[in-house]
């Protein structure tokens, strides 16, 4: 894909992206919930408060608190399968510009947490208005590369 896209022109590009921006498909419905009901809980609450003790921040404090994402940069956490992309982070199969705050909040998560997060995540209905919130309009409890403040 990277060779494809490489010779093309910055404005067929954002025409491109453009499009896609545009584009509304529906969420999936949530499907049914794999874990036990303790893990479930450890996912809430990792999500709506995440762990003081190790440090690890509450989902909702960058993704916000209906977790739609923010503009430009921080996706919304709905329509998520729970195999999702978590552990691609935890392991560093996936980064991002530097700092990476996404991969340094999943290194702290251990293989429980992950699992409890992305089932959580992945039982919850979208919400009526999936549209994320103003850029910079969320106090990153992180530097993130991929957020400019």
């Amino acid at each position: 894909m990277n060779y494809l896209l490489a010779y093309l022109p910055d404005a067929y590009l954002k025409q491109i992206a453009d499009y896609f921006a545009a584009e509304h498909p529906p969420f999936p419905k949530p499907g049914p919930v794999a874990v036990d009901a303790k893990t479930l809980e450890l996912g809430k609450a990792l999500v709506m408060k995440g762990d003081a003790v190790r440090k690890v921040p509450a989902c909702v404090s960058c993704h916000g608190s209906a977790m739609t994402g923010m503009e430009l940069a921080i996706p919304g956490l709905f329509g998520l399968h729970a195999d999702a992309q978590l552990g691609a982070w935890h392991y560093g199969t996936r980064t991002t510009i530097a700092p990476d705050c996404m991969s340094h909040v999943a290194k702290l998560l251990s293989e429980r947490d992950i699992t409890a997060i992305a089932t959580y995540l992945a039982s919850l209905p979208a919400p009526a208005d999936p549209v994320p919130v103003a850029a910079g309009s969320l106090k990153m409890p992180l530097a993130c590369g991929s957020v400019h403040n």
